[in-house]
């Protein structure tokens, strides 16, 4: 599959504006997008896994999106981990790096957020089942 027609949805400027032309940075250009238009980092990113694997079937999508206090981040068609400590820190992995037991697998398809003292794992398809369509190109400016 092709991403060029999820490319058209997004204004000029913001292609022009991306420091790489390769495939991540236009998703992270659609996830900005999103959240530019008001979507929570789950939303946000749920959402642009939604568009971009039903653009280009096949694809490994695990995008990461951190504010400092929150992690949040898909697993679709790739391996992800997680540590959690809770109270003190938690750190999200493709692959464990280290022999701490206490490494726990993200199911695929599965939307994780974290903070110092939780983490949920929300199934993907819950998320986007009702996800409404991508803004236009006018909401998105």
């Amino acid at each position: 599959g092709s991403l060029a027609a999820l490319s058209r949805t997004l204004p000029p400027e913001d292609l022009l504006a991306l420091e790489a032309r390769n495939d991540s940075a236009l998703v992270w250009a659609l996830a900005l997008a999103r959240l530019r238009g008001g979507d929570g980092a789950g939303q946000a990113l749920a959402g642009t896994v939604a568009e971009v694997a039903a653009a280009a079937p096949g694809s490994r999508l695990n995008l990461l999106l951190t504010d400092g206090e929150t992690i949040t981040a898909t697993a679709w068609g790739d391996t992800l981990w997680y540590l959690a400590e809770p109270g003190h820190r938690t750190v999200v992995a493709s692959e464990p790096y280290d022999d701490d037991p206490h490494w726990r697998e993200v199911p695929d398809r599965t939307l994780l957020t974290a903070s110092r003292t939780d983490v949920l794992l929300t199934p993907l398809k819950d998320l986007t089942e009702d996800l409404a369509p991508a803004p236009s190109e006018e909401a998105r400016r």
